[in-house]
């Protein structure tokens, strides 16, 4: 009986296993089937710089921010796009939707976020959320939302989108459904005659008139003092279970005594994301330590710097070294699938988001309790690096209690060569 209940459970996990390696088959080949229709090829992720974001509008409400894929190549190269909304106190966002998923995160402040849906009940306030710095938001490609910063202090939400999609890789088109004409923030409203919205709407074109030409703000907009808007009532959805994680209130997965700690956000702790094919992980790295240098197995990651400073530095295929830079609050990098990736805290720590392809992200690692080292039998790694088994062994017998993160090798921060060296470089 026994034998028959474990057999029945091997071929349980062998059918979801394969199943899901299909299912990550299907979704690779997609991609690239995408891409070759959009006539993309060569050598993609030659540069890897990060770049600045570009100011594309601003308002007394707040303003928004993109690392546009004109400018940062590896963002195109990787499908992905990236912006960021700041909102004053009173700041709105009008409501829009956009053409691809993303995944929105809180970096400062607080706001309400009004999300809603295309089946069950259209009561406004039953998906109406409050948000708060480490939120981590679903965004489903064409679901309409709203936010609203009701704080005293400005909120900051940086959106990662991926672009496979969309119309334009690298590139997320917001489509608003109020606002006056301006630029690529006017509202779809105005691409109909007044009569049909009327028709629509079953008013005369009077009161269409109003509704179109009585808001002469667009994108972000500064609500009057003593204008009451929605109060949170966060409801239960049945179908997408949720689409807030709260990082701030959930248990780490990984943490290293003074190396810090690391949350992974994926389908099961956010089931929504099954359907966006997206992920995320969340590291707060102490002053000085680091994540283990490694690879994502089945995504590309685009990871944003939320506080602290440090350093980044990618490997290519063949050794060459794709990136080596500075970086600190507000800073962006994109990470390509495969390439070898070490990210080290400067002495003030390192807090950072990175937003992965794929809704269940999936690593490995150079160093740590989990090396993949430590998974080829001593005698196949010592050949390898031509070494006797008593070295291999002694390196080995290292870092066996932490995992991913890995703290300091002593309590004294490492400090820079002073005399003429450069002040180190940043990147926002």
């Amino acid at each position: 009986m026994k034998k028959a209940i474990s057999a029945m459970l091997f071929m349980v996990v062998l059918f979801s296993t394969t199943a899901l390696g299909r299912r990550e088959d299907e979704r690779h080949r997609e991609r690239e089937r995408e891409r070759q229709r959009r006539g993309e090829g060569g050598d993609r992720f030659r540069d890897l710089e990060p770049r600045k974001p570009k100011e594309l509008f601003r308002s007394e409400g707040g303003q928004i921010e993109e690392w546009t894929a004109d400018e940062y190549q590896a963002l195109q190269d990787a499908d992905m796009a990236a912006a960021k909304i700041t909102l004053n106190p009173r700041g709105l966002v009008l409501p829009l939707y956009i053409d691809n998923h993303a995944i929105k995160v809180v970096v400062a402040g607080t706001a309400r976020m009004g999300l809603v849906l295309p089946w069950g009940d259209r009561g406004i306030e039953r998906y109406v959320y409050r948000v708060q710095k480490g939120d981590v938001i679903a965004v489903p490609r064409g679901v309409p939302t709203w936010w609203y910063n009701d704080g005293k202090e400005r909120t900051e939400i940086v959106g990662i989108a991926d672009t496979t999609s969309g119309e334009q890789p690298g590139l997320v088109k917001p489509f608003f459904l109020v606002g006056g004409q301006e630029g690529q923030y006017g509202s779809i409203l105005r691409g109909f005659d007044r009569e049909i919205l009327a028709r629509a709407w079953d008013v005369d074109e009077q009161t269409v008139t109003r509704l179109l030409e009585d808001q002469k703000g667009a994108a972000i907009v500064q609500v009057r003092e003593g204008i009451e808007l929605p109060e949170v009532t966060e409801g239960e959805n049945t179908y997408f279970a949720n689409f807030v994680y709260r990082a701030k209130r959930s248990e780490a997965d990984v943490r290293v005594e003074r190396g810090g700690k690391l949350q992974v956000v994926n389908r099961y702790k956010l089931p929504v994301l099954r359907h966006l094919d997206l992920g995320m992980t969340c590291v707060k790295l102490e002053p000085n330590a680091m994540k283990a240098p490694g690879w994502s197995l089945n995504a590309h990651n685009v990871i944003y710097i939320v506080r602290g400073s440090g350093r980044i530095q990618i490997v290519r295929h063949n050794g060459e070294q794709a990136l080596d830079t500075e970086v600190r609050e507000g800073s962006l990098v994109v990470v390509p699938r495969s390439f070898p990736c070490a990210e080290i805290a400067g002495s003030d720590g390192l807090d950072y988001v990175s937003v992965s392809t794929a809704d269940t992200p999936l690593g490995e690692f150079l160093a740590g309790r989990n090396s993949v080292y430590k998974g080829i039998p001593l005698e196949v790694v010592a050949r390898s690096f031509n070494i006797d088994d008593d070295l291999e062994r002694k390196i080995r017998e290292r870092r066996t209690e932490e995992a991913i993160i890995l703290p300091p090798r002593s309590g004294r921060e490492h400090r820079r060569r002073r005399g003429d060296e450069d002040e180190p470089r940043y990147v926002a």
